[in-house]
Formats: structure tokens, C-alpha cells, sequence
């Protein structure tokens, strides 16, 4: 029974795994002027029983050009933006333009500013619980996105957003299936046997 146990286990772990890797245009966002809010849509079509399994937004090499008080780095998860990046004009305004838009993913401030340290700022949107909300959205109409609106001016190296997805191989689940009645089956004739 162990041996047929540890089958099954193996066999549901048998997925096909895609990555999917966006990054915008520019990659830097524009470097995220103070003086503005900006919107980066883009599209992700699963196939049949595709899942998402994980997903990370990474701002590489980010800081504030100076610590202020108010600096803030508001980051949303958006359903339908435009895609492409876009950016409009609120000339510094504090607050956060996209407030009640969409999934808040973080707010965050550089607490030492002026020069670059090699930080990157990293969200896992799993570890957040957002992976439903990006389910959500992407199967929507395959149009996702996000709301960033910077109070500060964040410099940055590259911003990109990497989703691991999982589409279990229909020959495992028919492998599992009889894994499983074998398992009862097992099982079955020892309790009989008692």
C-alpha cells in the first residue's frame, strides 16, 4: 500500500509549468516622476485548465531621489487597463490616484533616498493573497494591469512581472484516477481481512 501510496503522490505532482515574463515600455516606467501617475496594462491568455501559481512584480534598483516628507510609492493591481504604459499628469498631488481602483498590492517609502543601493522592491502576489484577484481579472478578458502613482520621484533599473502558471497533463489525471482506486481497492481488501 506504501508503494502505491507514494505513486499517486508522485503522479499528481506531474504539470506542465508555463513562465510568462512582461516587462514595460519604457522599462523603467519613465522613472516614475512625482509629477505623475501611470497605468501598465497587458494581456495573458491561459489555455484550457491553466492556472496561476505564482506571480511577482519587481522594481529593480529602485529609490527616491531624496526622503521627503509624504513620500509614497502607491502600487495597484488594475482589471482592464489600457494596455501599454500610460502616463498622466497630477503634478505631484499627495494621495494615491487609483484609491478604491482595483486590489491594493503596497505602499511603500524609501527611508534612506538620494542614491542607488542595488534594492529591489519585490511583490509576491501570492504571498499578498492576490493570486485569486489576478485570476480573476486575467480570465476576465485576458486584460490586466497595474495602477503605480509615485508622490516622490523613484528612480529605477527595470520594472517586469514574471506568472508562473500550471496545466495539469491529462495523462497524470487519468494516471492519478487509477491510482486512487487502486488505492481503494487496497484499502478494501484490508478491511475485509479484518
Amino acid at each position: 500500500m506504501m508503494c502505491a501510496a507514494f505513486a499517486v503522490l508522485m503522479m499528481v505532482g506531474v504539470v506542465h509549468a508555463n513562465v510568462y515574463t512582461f516587462q514595460p515600455v519604457p522599462q523603467d516606467l519613465g522613472d516614475m516622476h512625482h509629477a505623475s501617475f501611470i497605468t501598465w496594462g497587458m494581456r495573458l491568455n491561459l489555455a484550457p485548465k491553466e492556472y496561476i501559481t505564482e506571480a511577482v512584480l519587481t522594481f529593480k534598483n529602485i529609490y527616491d531621489y531624496t526622503v521627503e516628507n509624504n513620500d509614497r510609492l502607491y502600487v495597484h493591481l488594475l482589471d482592464n487597463p489600457s494596455l501599454g504604459v500610460r502616463n498622466y499628469t497630477d503634478w505631484q498631488m499627495g494621495g494615491d490616484n487609483f484609491a478604491g481602483q482595483g486590489a491594493l498590492i503596497g505602499v511603500w517609502t524609501d527611508t534612506v533616498g538620494g542614491s542607488a543601493r542595488n534594492f529591489n522592491l519585490v511583490y509576491d502576489l501570492g504571498a499578498l493573497g492576490l493570486i485569486d484577484e489576478l485570476t480573476q481579472y486575467v480570465t476576465n478578458n485576458g486584460i490586466f494591469g497595474f495602477g503605480i502613482d509615485p508622490d516622490c520621484h523613484y528612480f529605477n533599473d527595470g520594472v517586469s512581472f514574471r506568472v508562473t502558471t500550471a496545466v495539469p497533463e491529462p495523462a497524470s489525471m487519468t494516471l492519478v484516477g487509477i491510482g486512487l482506486l487502486g488505492l481503494t481497492g487496497v484499502a478494501r481488501r484490508r478491511f475485509v481481512k479484518k
